[in-house]
């Protein structure tokens, strides 16, 4: 679904992880991580659109796809040598694997039992999450108006969801839970994104998520139609330009500011549905939008403080980083 150290730039958005990254300003990183959540943004809401179509599909059926297509897309950028498959960072892939793996499926099971709505909106709650834990785990510095600006967009979100009643049953904790797990995985992302390349960590969660999504997809198949599998294979191509492009960014944006990014995914695909769709925009949407993007431009103009990484732990991680790029 995130320049190489060569001379020549790279084919691919994964291959974006090199040296050259480091040696440029502060502001020019952050700039590039805005750009490559916006791109995850757009990927992600053309997903949506497609999902749409496959109401008659499970959506086990439809996640185990999205890892299977992402596999095979890391795969190849594996076995044609432009990345190298290898996990630096090993507790925190893993980690990354098993917790991203676990908050898809929770996701759209949230959408399946609580509705699109709300589950979509607690879905979101990652964001909230995401900047709890990174002020441990990260160390990142969110201060009174970063905190304003993220209940700011979470109210955003939820008038573009158009959700007017939250309340809380077993479903809705379930689809919490989501969040939070979701929320973890984030800073996980940023975390393996200090080493390795995106292409790994999204590759770990392929093959995490397959693991934890086989026994549902096992006990709850049906065959899709033929046009309902090229729909899927399609899915599964738009999350992983998504997941590349949003594991890329994080490198430069960190948990906090790159997961308040996400949230202009309903926003976009919200615009998508009017366009595609026909659909019509009600008041509730123009003010949710406004606010998610009111939000986003506090945090970029005004980034959450992040520790400075050591000069010569940073050098060495470029040397293992292009290392893994090259295999030389």
């Amino acid at each position: 679904m995130r320049s190489s150290a060569s001379e020549h730039p790279a084919p691919v958005l994964s291959c974006c992880d090199c040296i050259n990254d480091r040696a440029a300003t502060p502001s020019h990183l952050d700039r590039r991580g805005v750009l490559f959540m916006l791109l995850s943004s757009l990927f992600f809401s053309l997903m949506s659109a497609m999902v749409r179509g496959l109401s008659e599909v499970n959506s086990y059926t439809t996640v185990a796809m999205r890892f299977i297509v992402g596999g095979l897309v890391a795969g190849a950028l594996f076995s044609s040598g432009i990345q190298k498959l290898r996990w630096i960072n090993w507790p925190w892939i893993v980690l990354r694997g098993v917790s991203g793996g676990i908050a898809c499926i929770l996701f759209y099971w949230g959408i399946q039992h609580v509705g699109l709505s709300k589950g979509v909106l607690l879905g979101y709650t990652y964001v909230i999450f995401a900047s709890i834990f990174s002020v441990f785990i990260l160390r990142e510095q969110i201060k009174l108006p970063h905190w304003i600006a993220i209940a700011t967009a979470l109210v955003g979100a939820g008038l573009i969801c158009g959700v007017t009643n939250l309340s809380m049953g077993s479903g809705e904790m379930v689809a919490l839970l989501g969040g939070v797990i979701a929320g973890f995985a984030v800073v996980c992302v940023t975390k393996c994104r200090e080493n390795d390349s995106s292409t790994n960590i999204f590759f770990s969660q392929c093959i995490f998520g397959l693991v934890i999504v086989f026994w549902p997809v096992t006990s709850h198949w049906a065959m899709p139609t033929t046009g309902q599998w090229h729909t899927l294979v399609l899915i599964g191509v738009l999350a992983a330009g998504g997941q590349l492009s949003m594991t890329y960014a994080y490198k430069y944006t960190g948990a906090t500011q790159g997961s308040l990014l996400g949230l202009l995914t309903p926003i976009l695909g919200t615009l998508i549905g009017v366009a595609y769709f026909r659909e019509a925009l009600g008041i509730g949407f123009l003010l949710g939008a406004s606010l998610v993007l009111a939000s986003c431009c506090y945090l970029s103009l005004n980034p959450v403080g992040r520790p400075t990484p050591n000069p010569g732990v940073g050098a060495m991680a470029a040397c293992v980083e292009l290392t893994a790029q090259t295999g030389k």
